[in-house]
């Protein structure tokens, strides 16, 4: 639902362009929850060129890890809400 609501916006506005910033809660270590994150957002941004048709060039990523927390990492709730990613218009 989610997706499809960026997509639409994104499809609405041709020349907007975003940065997509994946984050992971804070389990493991740091290096993997890095690596976690940039796949996370790269993820996010291959589904929305293959299933919504959003071009390539009009979005970056990035990964962020456990560096920047939304919720504490000490129950599920809060550690879900740090497993996200965000869009950040550029």
């Amino acid at each position: 639902g989610s997706l499809k609501e960026i997509a639409t916006v994104l499809k609405e506005n041709g020349d907007v362009k975003v940065n997509i910033v994946g984050h992971t809660d804070a389990d493991g270590d740091d290096k993997t929850n890095l690596d976690l994150s940039k796949r996370r957002a790269a993820a996010v941004k291959n589904m929305l060129i293959s299933e919504f048709g959003i071009d390539e060039s009009r979005m970056t990523t990035d990964g962020k890890g456990e560096s920047q927390p939304v919720d504490k990492n000490d129950n599920a709730v809060g550690k879900a809400n740090n497993r996200r990613v965000e869009f950040i218009k550029k």
